[in-house]
Formats: structure tokens, C-alpha cells, sequence
């Protein structure tokens, strides 16, 4: 995948870390705002003088994608898990200065398709948790384990009526 902002994700091919077997989800602790993109939690992080952004997929508020971390480091994302663990994280997590559940159904839906692409490229079943399993804070709002994680398969409408053919050579 390519660098920049994706409404869908194909990780086909990307290289990433053999010894990661497990999914983190975050929020990135703001107002759920289009102003807090990839960019920004990047130089957030570069000035805590960490290498790169901590998380390897970023999930904007208009539920685009963003590749963060390369998939092949280890994140910086969550003590103890780094060395085992994708993480990714969403734009929100406080409404009036309070934490929250912002999670929009654009962001779910842009979070399974993140977490179906890297267990398609792993070819695991990942588990997904929630940065809260392993740190006292509320962070990612929900409990992520919990949740259902699998694509919905898209339904397409089909027409009830069925159109019989005729055969024009055929006497009625």
C-alpha cells in the first residue's frame, strides 16, 4: 500500500514483522476532528523522540486509512506488547474534554478492513484487543476483544421478479 490517505486497504506483499500475533486498537486520546491526521500523531511522536509514529495504521476520522510504522518494526505503541503486536489507532476518544466511545460507524468499518488485511497477509487469526488490556488507561473506549471483527459480506439487493424468457419463434 502506498503511502497517504486510502478509504480501503490492501496490504498485499507488504513485508512485516514474523513474530506478531496479535492486534491492538488505540484511540488517539482527541476530539474526534479531520485536523488530527497521520501527519500530525507522527510529529506528535517524533517529539517525544520516538523514530516514528507508534502505530502501523492510522484511522482518520472520515474512516480513511493511513499507513503509519512500516509493517516489518515493531511499534511503540504499548509497553510490553510492542515486539508482538500491530497496533492501530483512531482518531477520537473524548468528546467535551471527557473520554469517550467516539468510535463512528465509518472508522469500524475502516478498522475491519485493517484488521481482515493484516490477517489475510499474516494468514492468522489474529486477536484483537484493546490498549486497556495491558495498561490502566480507557483507551480505546470498548472493549475490543469483545467485538466482531468479520467483513460483512456485501448483500446485493436481488430482483424478486423473475423475467421468464420467450422464445420468439415459440406460438403462444
Amino acid at each position: 500500500m502506498t503511502q497517504g490517505k486510502k478509504k480501503k486497504i490492501d496490504l498485499t506483499g507488504v513485508p512485516y514483522y514474523p513474530y506478531f500475533k496479535e492486534i491492538i486498537i488505540h484511540h488517539t486520546a482527541t476530539p474526534s476532528e479531520k485536523k488530527y491526521d497521520v501527519e500530525w500523531c507522527r510529529a506528535l511522536h517524533l517529539g517525544k523522540g520516538w523514530s516514528d509514529i507508534g502505530y502501523h495504521l492510522y484511522v482518520e476520522a472520515d474512516g480513511s486509512i493511513s499507513m503509519g510504522r512500516p509493517l516489518h518494526k515493531r511499534g511503540a505503541h504499548c509497553s510490553g506488547r510492542n515486539m508482538m503486536s500491530f497496533g492501530i489507532a483512531f482518531v477520537g476518544g473524548l468528546k467535551d474534554g471527557e473520554p469517550t466511545n467516539t468510535l463512528t460507524p465509518k472508522q469500524r468499518e475502516a478498522l475491519v478492513a485493517c484488521i481482515a488485511e493484516l490477517r489475510k497477509l499474516t494468514g492468522k487469526e489474529l486477536p484483537v484487543y484493546s490498549h486497556r488490556d495491558f495498561k490502566a488507561t480507557f483507551c480505546p473506549g470498548f472493549d475490543a476483544s469483545k467485538e466482531d471483527w468479520t467483513p460483512k459480506k456485501d448483500v446485493r439487493t436481488r430482483n424478486p421478479k423473475r423475467v421468464r424468457k420467450t422464445d420468439p419463434g415459440a406460438v403462444s
